[in-house]
């Protein structure tokens, strides 16, 4: 099996997966309410390599609207995806908020 060194994946090394990140990531995002929207955050959001936990937009007034999406990753990994979010044109804001993760049982 190849490691993928771009979603810092070096447990192989050792011969077995790491664990689950201890946490995940809430990305609260002000964004244009642009056709491309989703297709655009979520192109970023593949940079993490999982899919996220939960995904919400909403529409506002104004043609503005809100996206809430909560992914597991490292706190180091939250930080990259926020900024490569803000470099989006539409993208007004990005506030990224790190907690401990929510697994299924």
């Amino acid at each position: 099996m190849d490691a993928d060194v771009y979603a810092d994946d070096h447990a192989l090394r050792d011969g077995a997966r790491a664990a689950r990140p201890g946490g995940a990531a809430t990305f609260d995002i002000v964004a244009d309410a642009d056709p491309h929207l989703v297709a655009r955050i979520g192109a970023v959001l593949n940079l993490l390599n999982v899919a996220p936990r939960a995904f919400h937009m909403e529409c506002r007034p104004g043609g503005t609207a809100t996206v809430q999406a909560r992914v597991e990753c490292a706190d180091f990994q939250a930080e990259l995806v926020a900024r490569k979010l803000q470099q989006l044109t539409m993208v007004r804001e990005v506030v990224v908020s790190y907690g401990p993760a929510i697994h299924a049982a």
